[in-house]
């Protein structure tokens, strides 16, 4: 029995390195993938506070989450996102950004060279509170530089 059990194991380990290698060669290279934007501004996504700066932002893995990487620090944040389609391709990377008065919070990133888009999930409680002090909001729009 024990000869199995390491014959199963050993067949596992060679199936999880030969397998694995590809996988880790695409994870690696997705790192280079996303849209670069230098956002002038802090903003909040899904009630968190991010600062000014330059940030790369990809989809991960599906069109449900989405990574934000801080190209100065390298800090990495991933985000649920919701996919979204429009009429128009989109040329260039756009953000969105939704807001009152100082306050601005993600609400969509544009996809380069598709006709769909993430729209960020913006928490219940944030969305009530933002309503009751800011009856009307303004948008914000940058483009991928």
């Amino acid at each position: 029995m024990k000869r199995i059990n390491s014959i199963i194991a050993g067949s596992l380990f060679a199936i999880l390195i030969i397998g694995g290698g590809p996988l880790a060669a695409r994870l690696h290279a997705q790192d280079d993938l996303g849209v670069s934007f230098s956002i002038p501004f802090a903003f909040s996504l899904d009630g968190q506070n991010v600062a000014a700066g330059s940030y790369k932002l990809n989809l991960v893995s599906s069109q449900f989450m989405m990574s934000i990487r801080n190209l100065k620090t390298g800090d990495l944040q991933y985000f649920s996102v919701h996919p979204q389609e429009e009429r128009a391709i989109e040329a260039h990377g756009r953000l969105v950004f939704n807001g009152c008065g100082g306050h601005r919070y993600l609400a969509e990133f544009h996809i380069p060279g598709t006709n769909t888009y993430s729209m960020t999930m913006t928490p219940g409680r944030v969305k009530n509170a933002e309503a009751k002090a800011c009856p009307t909001t303004d948008s914000v729009f940058l483009a991928a530089r």
